[in-house]
């Protein structure tokens, strides 16, 4: 009988000393996943913090405390306790990024149990993290989770289009917008030109009291012009292609969105973007209802 306690009182000690082996002082919790996006889009898609309720998974509770260049600070709540854990993106090539989360946690307590439920809660936390990294990475590693809108690489389509351009000495409205594409719907009729598909329109501010308007429409083929009007011959090459629902901010923001992916992806343009009106504003009022296409040549 004796000989039983003191082997069950050695197996409780060996027990123990291993706990206090394996069972670090200081438990590291971090993991990262690679996207395939360029480590400058990704920080800019993720510093935008407003937005993570759009790919956070609904069963964590993360609020972010703090931002500062590639790295945002965080708390995860989890069985009421709060973990402070800081997220951050790095590069892993010029075409790649890498987003990461790290936090950590004190086990010097000298009770084996409570070492051990410490362990165990950091493999829960671990857990959270991974879900909320995984939700991140597949997020970020699409091109409208980084840019905000779907931005498609394709060709060029129109070739031929009739244009109409003017310096104003401000925006044009609507109505001046229309009145351009009318005239040029009324030329094209003029010259038995077939409308190929909707009127393409590109407004760039010059300076505080100029703002240079074109307004062109694809036709089928070729026809005649002259002054005002002009031929534009479009060579059929690649082009970035941004579909839109909304107003004019709207717009103007999917512009901006597809400039930033041009220099992300180190490309350039041949040529002005235009953007090509789907809906007729004068027609549809419910200015969230306006369809338009961005379209951006590039090389």
């Amino acid at each position: 009988m004796r000989k039983i306690v003191l082997l069950l009182s050695t197996i409780v000690v060996l027990s123990l000393v291993a706990i206090f082996l394996l069972v670090p002082k200081l438990l590291i919790i971090k993991g990262t996943q690679t996207v395939s996006q360029s480590a400058p889009s990704v920080i800019r898609g993720m510093m935008q913090t407003n937005k993570w309720s759009e790919w956070l998974p609904k069963e964590t509770t993360l609020n972010v405390t703090g931002t500062m260049v590639a790295t945002i600070q965080t708390e995860l709540t989890l069985d009421a306790i709060k973990i402070p854990v800081e997220f951050s993106i790095i590069d892993d090539t010029s075409t790649n990024a890498i987003i990461g989360f790290e936090t950590s946690m004190e086990n010097t307590n000298w009770s084996p149990i409570a070492r051990v439920q410490n362990y165990l809660f950091a493999k829960k936390i671990q857990g959270q993290l991974d879900l909320i990294l995984s939700a991140a990475g597949n997020y970020y590693n699409s091109v409208k989770g980084v840019y905000g809108f779907d931005i498609q690489e394709t060709n060029v389509q129109d070739s031929s289009l009739i244009a109409l351009d003017q310096v104003l000495m401000d925006t044009p409205s609507l109505v001046q917008l229309y009145e351009m594409i009318a005239k040029l719907e009324q030329h094209i009729a003029s010259k038995n030109g077939k409308i190929k598909n909707d009127p393409m329109v590109n407004i760039t501010r010059i300076n505080e009291d100029e703002v240079f308007t074109q307004v062109a429409i694809p036709i089928e083929k070729d026809i005649e012009v002259k002054p005002p009007f002009t031929l534009k011959k479009m060579i059929l090459g690649k082009l970035l292609s941004v579909a839109v629902i909304g107003d004019a901010s709207t717009v103007n923001s999917a512009l901006v969105a597809t400039k930033q992916y041009l220099g992300d992806k180190q490309r350039t343009s041949p040529a002005i973007p235009f953007v090509i009106y789907n809906t007729n504003r004068i027609k549809e009022p419910d200015v969230q209802k306006w369809k338009s296409t961005i379209n951006y040549p590039v090389f």
